[in-house]
């Protein structure tokens, strides 16, 4: 209980209630010396006596001891930032143990928790061992489960299954992926343009106009994200190939999708070098992997999620409806590193390790990021 500062705020409350630890002790049953000690931190109440303070109080037994089940959104963003952080300076065990408290202490903050499994999916892969991985996977289960069956928030319960299957994936559980996402394939119901309407009827042209824009950014975004996938599963097809890699190009040109931090955008580019080395092309491939340098060394940080220049109006959307935020689910200095060994780590890319135009690449690379 030293942690839930108690003392300070029977102090407090009495102070505020305008009487003296004569007039508590009188109405608690105990001594003034007893109030002393539990104003001073030298001891505590009985158990039994926290209902009875907290009445007298007007207050809950939670407010009198300090804690919250709950955090604001402001408090767990902060706490994210703090962990990913420390996932990338200092020993992993470590910072996985201090996660795991945290979780064990807010285990009814649903959004805290929501925060928790992302962090946990984005780390895991630097875990030092194959059994902690599949252990913060398996963790990361457990969490989503609980969120969907005691959340009364829709928008939390589809966080969760959604981040359920991602774990479920990692492990290689298809079936279970397949299940959760399945009932997701509808018709499209045209939801999005009747709430635009709806407020184009209302006279709130402002509105529509951001609603829009949102919805026009995610659908962008997911575009390109099933364009990446699309072009994955026909490498063995040239012509098609050649095509699909194309449009993805074209659409991120159109929105000035450049300057948006997404796998979406530069994805796109590795998994085209991968398709035309498969293709033997080296040469279409070598270019590939330049427009990948060029898109990514050309970030600015520290990176935030936000939009551009087109989608002008999604940054405060993004920062109110992301659960940490604008800021990105990596530290900065994980990203760059990821950047780097998205080219130089990859196996995909063993062909190419002995072209000088390649070496030149990782190096431009890595002066790029690391500048």
């Amino acid at each position: 209980m030293k942690n839930l500062n108690i003392g300070k705020i029977i102090t407090l409350k009495r102070k505020e209630k305008g009487i003296t630890q004569e007039k508590l002790a009188e109405y608690i049953g105990v001594s003034k010396a007893s109030v002393s000690k539990w104003e001073s931190g030298q001891s505590y109440p009985d158990i039994l006596l926290l209902p009875e303070l907290a009445t007298y109080f007007n207050v809950s037994v939670d407010e009198l001891m300090g804690y919250s089940p709950q955090l604001t959104s402001e408090d767990i963003k902060k706490l994210y930032n703090k962990f990913s952080h420390a996932f990338a300076s200092q020993p992993f065990e470590e910072v996985l143990e201090q996660c795991r408290q945290t979780i064990r202490e807010y285990y009814s903050c649903f959004p805290l928790l929501l925060a928790m499994i992302q962090l946990l999916l984005n780390h895991m892969p630097m875990a030092p061992t194959e059994d902690m991985k599949k252990e913060m996977l398996q963790q990361c289960i457990a969490l989503s489960q609980r969120v969907k069956e005691e959340s009364d928030s829709i928008r939390n319960i589809k966080s969760a299954n959604t981040m359920q299957a991602i774990a479920e994936m990692a492990l290689g559980n298809s079936a279970e992926v397949i299940e959760l996402l399945n009932d997701q394939l509808v018709p499209y119901s045209g939801d999005d343009i009747m709430l635009i309407m709806a407020y184009q009827m209302m006279g709130e042209n402002d509105q529509a106009n951001r609603v829009n824009q949102i919805m026009l950014y995610q659908n962008v975004i997911g575009t390109l994200t099933l364009l990446n996938n699309y072009l994955a599963l026909h490498m063995t097809e040239p012509e098609l190939f050649d095509r699909i890699y194309s449009q993805g190009v074209q659409l991120i040109d159109s929105f000035q999708m450049k300057d948006i931090f997404t796998n979406a955008v530069f994805g796109l580019h590795i998994v085209a070098a991968q398709g035309y080395l498969l293709q033997q092309e080296k040469e279409k491939a070598m270019q590939a992997l330049d427009r990948y340098v060029n898109i990514v060394g050309a970030l600015k940080y520290p990176l935030k999620l936000k939009g551009n220049g087109y989608f002008n109006q999604v940054d405060e959307w993004l920062e109110e409806n992301i659960t940490i935020g604008s800021n990105l689910p990596l530290d900065d200095m994980t990203v760059k590193t990821n950047l780097i060994r998205t080219i130089e780590e990859n196996p995909a890319f063993i062909p190419l390790r002995e072209e000088e135009q390649y070496k030149k690449l990782v190096k431009k690379l890595k002066e790029k990021v690391m500048n």
